[in-house]
């Protein structure tokens, strides 16, 4: 799949309640590690996307975003499984804009956020940059 990328500044904190779904739409926030490093043109796919612990938000500020689908939406329930390898790619795409862009990342966190949208689910896949400097 092809994965648009956006540079997105957050306003504020996404947040995503304790065995609730957010009035946005947020049914999960999940935080993993990129084991990618600064010099490695041809990491391993694995490398992408490690680890997946839930957590409570996405920090306002600068990130690079994309998001894809993500399945059939549970009626509210926290999904049960993640679409991993289509959030890897994900991850990847990101990661080779900041290549193209020459934008570095302020840290390996990878932020996904799961999200019911219509009725469909979504996730998104966020990953800090720092603040754009001023002209």
């Amino acid at each position: 799949m092809n994965y648009d990328i956006h540079r997105l500044e957050l306003h504020r904190d996404i947040v995503s309640p304790p065995g609730a779904v957010a009035p946005d739409g947020t049914v999960a926030i999940v935080e993993y590690e990129s084991r990618v490093r600064a010099n490695d043109l041809e990491p391993k796919a694995e490398d992408h996307l490690a680890g997946g612990t839930p957590v409570g938000s996405i920090p306002k500020g600068f990130y690079f975003f994309t998001q894809g689908p993500c399945g059939e939406d549970g009626e509210g329930e926290r999904p049960l499984s993640l679409p991993e390898s289509d959030i890897r790619d994900a991850a990847e795409a990101v990661w080779l804009e900041s290549l193209w862009k020459e934008i570095p990342f302020s840290s390996d966190r990878i932020l996904v956020r799961i999200l019911s949208e219509e009725g469909d689910r979504i996730f998104q896949v966020f990953r800090e940059i720092p603040a754009p400097s001023e002209p």
